[in-house]
């Protein structure tokens, strides 16, 4: 569940999450100890065309001590695509937040579209910029003042499928061949809708 890389002074470069019903769960390393992590958003919004999540940091020390970072911003910095075909859409969820099928030949249409690419795909894994973290005060003896975040869409319960398709979904609106403001701002309300308590 880790994946980091420390340099002499001992930095914490990235750490490995999963998702945490509508959070992200890992485990970091650092001066002989493991330490839990886990980073639970309360919202979501759009920046320059990228996903900006914001929340909690937790850290859990061995015999269940607990820090908290409060309003830590993970910023979206680039995604891996999945080999296989998105989540289904959430049947709760209004047919308008369907992606629009393209017009085959339609304006913009370089390359035919293919099993999981475009609206037939999904995003594996995002990779997150975190907002710098004070280590003293998470109790971590490492520097944690610029991690990113590789969040594998590994989803398993019904919250995480949910997210995983609205994450793929806001990230295809955002950043794809055919960019949709209104779409991006129907997900960013959606995942809200799921993140709030």
């Amino acid at each position: 569940m880790l994946t980091q890389k420390r340099n002499a002074a001992n930095k914490i470069h990235s750490i490995h999450v999963l998702p945490n019903g509508p959070g992200f769960a890992g485990k970091i390393e650092a001066g002989g100890s493991s330490y839990e992590f886990a980073f639970a958003p309360k919202a979501a919004a759009t920046a320059n065309g990228k996903l900006v999540l914001t929340g909690d940091v937790k850290v859990t020390h061995q015999g269940g001590r607990e820090r908290v970072a409060s309003d830590v911003t993970a910023t979206l910095l680039a995604t891996q695509g999945s080999i296989t075909g998105p989540p289904p859409m959430p049947r709760q969820f209004s047919e308008s937040l369907k992606p629009p099928a393209p017009a085959p030949g339609g304006p913009g249409e370089m390359l035919p579209l293919t099993d999981s690419t475009g609206h037939f795909g999904s995003v594996a894994v995002m990779y997150m910029r975190l907002s710098p973290l004070d280590s003293r005060a998470l109790g971590v003896p490492a520097d944690l003042s610029a991690v990113q975040l590789n969040a594998r869409l590994y989803a398993i319960s019904q919250i995480e499928r949910d997210l995983h398709w609205l994450y793929s979904a806001l990230v295809e609106a955002t950043q794809g061949e055919h960019k949709n403001e209104e779409l991006a701002a129907d997900y960013s309300n959606a995942i809200n809708r799921i993140l709030k308590p």
